[in-house]
Formats: structure tokens, C-alpha cells, sequence
């Protein structure tokens, strides 16, 4: 999932059974966006009373303990004795066949029978599931009549369109569990997920219209009014859609996400555009969005404190994405631009829908803003066309997803026949032990088999940190483990034999497991070198600094991370002092498993995007560094060695990835760096400490000669005081200069076309040339011939394509590339034909 949706993705394995707790009942309150996937609010936003991509959802929750009945009778007590809900205003419906539910509602609100208001519906309203897989069930669901100033008629009913009838809380019995191909097996434990959102219930109790009118929007509206300048009830939608989305990204980049082209953060920058797009509606053509967040965070700061850690980070991401945004339109009004002629110049009137999912997908163009860029040109869009490139992309995407065939068809060892012994148990610590073979079998259509053990040494993939590999040996058989997989704790071991036979591989045989010791010594080192990288990141550039993904391989390490900015310089020596200052300490790593709250009480960082059980391993660097982790670390950090950072780059709005090498990794750089540093410092004749010196020298040498070549240059193809380079033909208003240079420079063809676009005349000037290849095209026109109505970007796109090339530019420049086997004089005298047609058409 991209996101959590409701208030029970956090308990899916416990519905499910794959994981046990000590509690049989919860509730929360759980901060939700639903903007992708099953559950899309997003299109509704700002044009319904009630939908947003941010909401807080309430829940109640039991986990085998009270069913239906309970359920039933909780809710009615809560919206009636401690909400106080008049009762002759409240509804209930059930799932079509599901009597059980109508007869509980009957006896515990007797009100509700005698009225007629417990209503059947059909899976479409009264059957919930959390996406295409995982638990469900029937639900039942109450609403509130809000009463006739919302309606009157037919349309006015109970799961209708209209805003009369609001559903308030949401039962739902969870006694299914759905599988990728539709089938439903029944829970261990039938149990009950409970969902009311915050906002519908103030929006009732406080007797508003619209949600964006409870106290948790007031002040977001008063602000954005104050900002833009706006009138709310003139353009109530568009204040809705800001107010709404600026919540769900603050919450979204406070939680540690980041924005970028794909997943997540993809999501995150459609809301972010689309909020930009009606704050042009408002009049906002410059970043805005992000001066709304002091106002979310006086509001909601109390709360959730993560938002107040995190504002000057949430308010700089948000800015800097708008910034980005702003340019991208106009790349994108361009391509518009381009399109509507081509539609003028054919009569036609509507996009078509494959340049209307262009704009979309490679702009970010949300559809509605296109719809009205279009509509203000006399356009409709075609919007079939555009649903249809939607869905092969999403197409595209599942199959992208999947798993890999190996992997997946590994694990259905375990899947497909559920096992009656034991999962797998982890031995931590230790490279080699000796297991029993629990189950083995081939995988389709390759030499590679799948072994499940009673015990492992090897480490399955998990919080960043790859697999272990090695090998699984017997006295007759040794199979080499490539990759590994796990399905509820059971390990599978993935590989070949390669001695001996695998008939001899067999359920109870022992085997010795032992793992790539150098590779997983490489691993550790890595990994705990995260920690400690980490914890520098946030010493430099702040507490809001968190990861938000990681890399742990025996080859380098990556860490993502929460900034808004690139690090500097300095800042990254500094870093590297830091976490190489710790290593030389030689500080022990202490382990220590503890409940899940504990842990955080005692400032261990959680890892966003992580899943922890309710007892947790904490990792310890006495003094410098506490988190959750599963992984596998040495035991001293002095055994890190050298730490290297390689790279420091953006992935995404908000995001920065670090790459870094230790161990050998480390020394092999350390030694090719010396060998460069001599290398450098004989090719300047300097000593090694001066060698920077004798590099800046160079350069300095470098730039002196250039000048000089270019001033040689600048002379040549402007004449130097004889006749300058090229052919001229007099077209009557004003002169066609054309050159070709053969095999040149791009230096050369701009020299000579800037001296030609200088002269004072009317005058068009074109240069050839193959530059690095590359038959090279460039045009200008002076100011002079650019008031005979000569547009050279415009004569640059009806001309190369006649040469198999492209290129444009604006009214006075443009350039681009031909074909190879273009024919200088050829490109000249159409060039020539189309510039006679543009002044005879002026002064004809």
C-alpha cells in the first residue's frame, strides 16, 4: 500500500492470524490519506461536502473477543448517549442476506424497526475490504438524516448521492480473508473493524454544511483567504481543494515521504499540482501553498508533533515543488501550444486523449487543469482516450510489480501446502549450524530448488539489508543458496545443486548451513555503518532528518533521507568525520529485545515504512546511536573500518540519498586515491602536496589559451577586416547568409552566427556543420530582418524535418540536427524558398 487508508491496516496479520498479541480489543484514532488504489478520494475532493485525501479515522477493534452483537450495541450507545445524536434522525443498514445483523439492530434499537430505518444493501455499499487482497467482510453501517434543508425527493435517500443522508460509522464484520484470485477462506477468529471519520462527526455535532467548515478547517480557510486574497464564497471548491491537500502533504512529508515520479511520492505531486491549479483559479502564479503550513500547524501542532518538528522541512519541500511545478507548466503550455495548432490547422476540436495523458504523465498535468486550458482555446479533450492510456499504464505498473518468478514460486512451498511444523528459526550471530531439512521441491521449468529448514543462519531480506547467500552441504551433495525468500516465518533456501545429486536433498536429512562469511562480514559492516550515518545526518542537518529507505549490500551502502536541500561541501566532510570519529572508538554494539513501546520511550529511532512487531530489537551505540532494527551488525564498530561517502544526490522533492563504501570497499578507494594523487602530481611536475596547485595552474593556462582561440576564432568567421565567411543572397527586404563548415565545432557555428546576428542589416544567417558526428544546424536572424515578419524558430520546424531532423528555438535563434546525408546547398535553397514566401506574403 502507498498509503494507510483506514484505521485497520495496522492489524491485518492479527485479523488474519499470522501474528498474535496480548490484547483482544483496541481503538484508535489513525491519520489516513486515501488518494490511490480501491479507496481513491482524490477527483471528489473539493466538490462533495465530506470526502478529502487527509482524515482522522476513529476505530474500535476486536480481534476475536465481541462480534456482532457487541459491536452493534457499542455503537448504538456511543451516538446516542455520548454523542447525543437524535435517534429519529439516525438509519442503519446491513448487508443484503445478512439477517443476523437486521435482527441485532431490531432488538437493540427498536426505534430504528419501527420506523422502517434498517435498510439491506449489496456488496457495492455494505461489503468492505481493504484492496484486492487481505481480510473482509459484510458491514454494517449507520446515517445521519441531516434533514430536508438538504433535500427533498426521490434522489434523497440512505447510500444516495445528495448530501442529505451521511454515513457516520462504518462496522464491519471481518470474517473473510480474500485471496489474489477473488476466492474468500474463512478468518481463524471472526473479529470487527469499526471506522468513523473524525471529520463527518464534528461536521454533525457542530452543525455545519460542509466539513471544511468544523474548527479543524476554519482557520486553514481564513489563512488562505488571507494569503490569496481570495473570496471563500465565490470559489468554494478551489479553497477546499487547497486547505485539504495541504494536509494530506504535511502529514505525508512530516511522516518522513518524500515527492517524486513514482509510487508515493507520484501521489504526492499530483496533490501538490492540483492544488497549485486552483490556486491559479484563485489567482496564486507563484508558490503559495506552502505558506499555509504555520496555519495547519497551530491547529493540529498539539496533536501530532511531528508536524511542528518537522515544519521548516514540510514548508521548504512544499516550496520547492511548487517552484518546480511552476516551470513545468509553462514547458507544458508549450506543448499545448503545439498541439492546438496542430488541431487548427486540421479544423479539428478536441485533444486527443494520448497528448491529454502526455500532458499528464510527463507534466504533471492534472486532467481538470487541462480541461480548462482547453476549454478557454474553444477544445474539448477526449476523454475516452485519455481513460484508456490511463489504464495501460496501470497496466504496465501491476505487471511491474509482480514478483519475481523465482521468488514467488519458492515460497508456494509453504503456500500451497501449509506446513504442520514449525516456521524457521533465525540463528543469529553465527555463520554455520547444522539443520534439518523440513521440505524441498523443485521450482517449475528451472534446475533451481526451494528448502525450508528447521534453523538458518541465513538472513532473509528485510529493512534494506539484502540476503545472505552460501551453501546448504550434505557428504554426498552441496547446494549453492542464491537467494532466499520467507512466507510467515518460514525461510526458503533458493538455489542449485551443484555437486553431487539432489535426489539425496530429502525431507530429515541434516545438512550443514553455512553462509558467504566475507560477504556477510561486508554486509555488517555496511549496515552498521547506516547506523551511525544516521545519526551524523541528523548531528549536521537536523532532527528532521529521517530515513526513508535504504540499500545494505556487501558492496556499498544507500541511504534515503528526509532533506530538503543538497548537503554541502563542507557538510558532508563533516559527516564523514563524524561517523569515522565513532568508528575509531571502537564502541561496542549492544542488543536488547523490548516491547515496541519501551523501545521508542527510550528514543530508539522507528524506521518509516518499517512493520514491527509488538517486541522489538533495539541496536545500541552506547552514546551515539539508538534504533529498531532486525538486521545483522558487527560487534564492535571499530570493525567498520574506513567509511567513504561516493555520492550525495536528490531522488525526489524532499528526499536525498547518500551512497557510502566501508571495510575493503573503504581501503581499495583509499589506495586508488593515493595512486591518482601521485599520478596527478607527476603529470604537473609538482610535489604530491602542492599537486592542486600545480592542477589550478593548468587550468588557469587552459583558459588563457581559450580566450585567445576564441578571439582567433571570432576574427576568422567574421572576416578580420576581409571578406567574411559565407554565400549571401539578396532576397529583396533582406539578405540569406549561409555557410557550411564541414567537420567544426559548436563553438566555431555559434562564433560566426552570433557576429552575423549582430550586423545592423536584414539579415538571416544558417550554418552547417558535423559536430561530434552530428550534422549540426543553426540559425539567426537580426533584429532588423525580425521586423519583416522572419520568425526563425518557426522556419526551423517546417525546414529540418524536409532533411529527416528537428530542432526550434524563438523568433531570432534556433537550432538542431539533419540527417547525415543532407546536402548543404539543398537545406540552403529551401531555406532560401521558405524565407522569399514569408516576405512575399509581408510585402507582397
Amino acid at each position: 500500500m502507498l498509503f494507510v487508508n483506514a484505521g485497520m491496516n495496522q492489524f491485518k496479520d492479527v485479523f488474519t492470524g499470522r501474528r498474535a498479541v496480548d490484547y483482544a480489543r483496541a481503538t484508535s484514532v489513525q491519520k489516513c490519506i486515501r488518494a490511490g488504489g480501491k479507496h481513491n478520494d482524490l477527483d471528489n475532493v473539493g466538490f462533495t461536502a465530506r470526502h478529502h485525501t487527509f482524515f482522522e479515522m476513529l476505530g474500535n477493534f476486536s480481534f476475536g473477543d465481541y462480534f456482532k452483537e457487541r459491536a452493534i450495541a457499542y455503537a448504538w450507545e456511543w451516538v446516542t448517549n455520548e454523542l447525543s445524536l437524535p435517534i429519529d434522525r439516525l438509519w442503519a443498514t446491513v448487508y443484503t442476506d445478512d439477517d443476523e445483523a437486521f435482527e441485532l439492530w431490531a432488538a437493540i434499537a427498536p426505534e430504528l424497526k419501527r420506523g422502517g430505518r434498517i435498510l439491506r444493501f449489496g456488496k457495492a455499499d455494505n461489503y468492505w475490504s481493504m484492496g484486492d487482497i487481505g481480510p473482509c467482510g459484510p458491514c454494517s453501517e449507520l446515517h445521519i438524516d441531516r434533514g430536508e434543508q438538504y433535500g427533498v425527493g426521490p434522489e434523497h435517500v440512505v447510500n444516495g448521492e445528495t448530501d442529505r443522508f451521511m454515513e457516520i460509522w462504518n462496522l464491519v464484520f471481518m470474517q473473510d480473508d480474500q485471496s489474489g484470485d477473488g476466492a474468500t477462506a474463512p478468518l481463524p477468529k471472526p473479529s470487527v473493524d469499526t471506522g468513523a471519520g473524525l471529520e463527518r462527526l464534528a461536521a454533525v455535532l457542530q452543525q455545519v454544511d460542509t466539513n471544511y467548515e468544523i474548527d479543524l478547517f476554519t482557520d486553514l480557510v481564513e489563512a488562505l483567504c488571507d494569503i490569496a486574497h481570495s473570496s471563500y464564497d465565490k470559489h468554494r471548491a478551489s479553497h477546499h481543494v487547497i486547505v485539504d491537500h495541504i494536509r494530506a502533504l504535511s502529514f505525508s512529508l512530516a511522516d518522513g515521504a518524500g515527492i517524486s515520479n513514482e509510487g508515493r511520492g507520484y501521489v504526492l505531486r499530483r496533490i501538490l499540482r492540483r492544488a497549485a491549479r486552483h490556486g491559479r483559479l484563485l489567482g496564486q502564479h507563484e508558490p503559495f501553498i506552502y505558506r499555509l503550513v504555520p496555519a495547519l500547524v497551530a491547529t493540529m501542532g498539539e496533536a501530532y508533533p511531528e508536524l511542528r518538528d518537522k515544519q521548516p522541512h514540510v514548508e521548504a519541500v512544499i516550496r520547492t515543488e511548487e517552484e518546480s511545478f511552476h516551470r513545468t507548466l509553462e514547458t507544458g503550455l508549450e506543448l499545448f501550444d503545439r498541439v492546438a495548432s496542430k488541431l487548427a490547422a486540421t479544423g479539428a476540436t478536441t485533444v486527443p486523449g494520448d497528448e491529454v495523458f502526455r500532458l499528464y504523465d510527463t507534466y504533471g498535468f492534472p486532467y481538470d487543469l487541462t480541461e480548462i486550458i482547453a476549454r478557454e482555446r474553444g477544445l474539448d479533450l477526449d476523454r475516452p482516450g485519455f481513460e484508456a492510456a490511463m489504464s495501460a499504464q496501470q497496466e504496465r505498473s501491476r505487471a511491474g510489480a509482480s514478483f519475481g518468478v523465482a521468488s514467488s514460486s519458492a515460497t508456494a512451498i509453504v503456500d500451497n501446502d501449509p506446513p504442520a511444523f514449525a516456521p524457521t528459526e533465525f540463528v543469529r550471530d553465527v555463520m554455520s549450524v547444522d539443520a534439518t531439512i523440513q521440505r524441498v521441491a523443485p521450482i517449475d521449468g528451472t534446475d533451481t530448488i526451494a528448502v525450508v529448514l528447521d534453523r538458518t543462519p541465513f538472513y532473509v531480506e528485510s529493512g534494506g539489508q539484502i540476503s545472505d547467500t552460501g551453501t546448504l552441504e550434505i557428504e554426498s551433495a552441496t547446494m549453492t543458496v542464491s537467494s532466499m525468500a520467507k512466507s510467515n516465518d518460514y525461510v526458503v533456501h533458493i538455489g542449485t545443486v551443484t555437486s553431487g545429486s539432489s535426489n539425496t536433498l530429502t525431507a530429515g536429512v541434516t545438512v550443514r548451513a553455512s553462509i558467504d562469511v566475507v560477504r556477510r562480514w561486508d554486509v555488517m559492516r555496511n549496515h552498521t555503518a547506516t547506523h551511525l550515518l544516521h545519526k551524523a545526518l541528523r548531528s549536521v542537518l537536523g532532527d528532521h532528518v529521517r530515513q526513508s529507505g535504504s540499500y545494505v549490500g556487501p558492496d556499498r551502502l544507500r541511504f534515503d533521507f528526509s532533506h530538503h536541500g543538497p548537503i554541502s561541501a563542507d557538510d558532508l566532510v563533516r559527516i564523514e568525520e563524524i561517523v569515522n570519529g565513532e568508528i575509531i572508538k571502537g564502541t561496542a554494539v549492544a542488543t536488547e529485545i523490548m516491547s515496541l513501546d519501551a523501545a521508542k520511550a527510550s528514543g530508539a529511532m522507528a524506521l518509516f515504512g518499517e512493520k514491527y512487531d509488538d517486541n522489538v530489537r533495539v541496536v545500541m551505540i552506547d552514546g551515539f546511536s539508538r534504533e529498531l532494527c532486525g538486521g545483522t551488525h558487527v560487534a564492535t564498530i571499530g570493525q567498520i573500518g574506513p567509511f567513504v561517502i561516493t555520492l550525495e544526490t536528490g531522488v525526489a522533492s524532499g528526499v536525498r540519498r547518500i551512497e557510502a563504501i566501508t571495510g575493503r570497499a573503504a581501503q581499495d578507494y583509499v589506495v586508488e586515491v593515493r595512486r591518482f594523487r601521485r599520478d596527478v602530481a607527476a603529470t604537473v611536475n609538482r610535489p604530491e602536496a602542492d599537486a592542486i596547485g600545480g592542477v589550478k595552474a593548468l587550468a588557469e593556462a587552459n583558459k588563457s589559451l581559450q580566450r585567445d582561440l576564441k578571439k582567433a576564432r571570432e576574427e576568422l568567421v567574421s572576416g578580420g577586416g576581409s571578406a567574411p565567411l559565407g554565400s549571401a543572397s539578396d532576397l529583396g527586404p533582406l539578405t540569406l547568409m549561409t555557410h557550411d563548415f564541414g567537420e567544426s565545432d559548436r563553438d566555431t557555428l555559434a562564433a560566426w552566427i552570433d557576429a552575423q546576428k549582430s550586423r545592423p542589416e536584414s539579415v538571416v544567417a544558417i550554418a552547417l556543420g558535423t559536430v561530434a558526428g552530428k550534422v549540426t544546424y543553426m540559425a539567426a536572424a537580426t533584429s532588423a530582418a525580425t521586423d519583416h515578419a522572419v520568425h526563425i524558430g518557426s522556419m526551423t520546424k517546417e525546414l529540418l524535418p524536409q532533411f529527416g531532423g528537428r530542432g526550434g528555438g524563438k523568433p531570432n535563434f534556433a537550432q538542431g540536427t539533419v540527417a547525415a546525408d543532407t546536402v548543404a546547398s539543398d537545406l540552403f535553397a529551401t531555406a532560401e524558398a521558405i524565407l522569399r514566401s514569408t516576405t512575399e506574403g509581408v510585402h507582397g
